[in-house]
């Protein structure tokens, strides 16, 4: 599952773009949190804090549903990062 998919999950829980959002951006640090996920651009492993993620992804969000452009934003080289879900034998499936 990727971003968009997580993306897509929230929308059923939140009315408006900027609730699915704060949603988002919720979720993405409580993965970060857990060491649920890791995050990579272009392939290489990033090690940022879970305030710059956190900015990072504020900042580049598109303004609205028509610019996420449903959830391909995420694959965009605009989105921050891709995730990488840790299994419970310490492989990494990087999405």
């Amino acid at each position: 599952m990727g971003l968009d998919a997580i993306w897509l999950y929230l929308c059923q829980d939140a009315e408006t773009y900027a609730e699915r959002k704060r949603l988002f951006i919720w979720m993405l640090k409580k993965l970060l949190q857990e060491e649920t996920i890791l995050l990579a651009k272009n392939g290489k492993p990033i090690d940022w804090t879970i305030e710059e993620v956190t900015l990072r992804f504020e900042i580049s969000f598109p303004s609205d549903d028509e610019n996420l452009n449903n959830g391909v934003w995420f694959f965009t080289d605009e989105c921050p990062a891709s995730i990488g879900w840790r299994m419970s034998n310490g492989y990494i499936d990087w999405v």
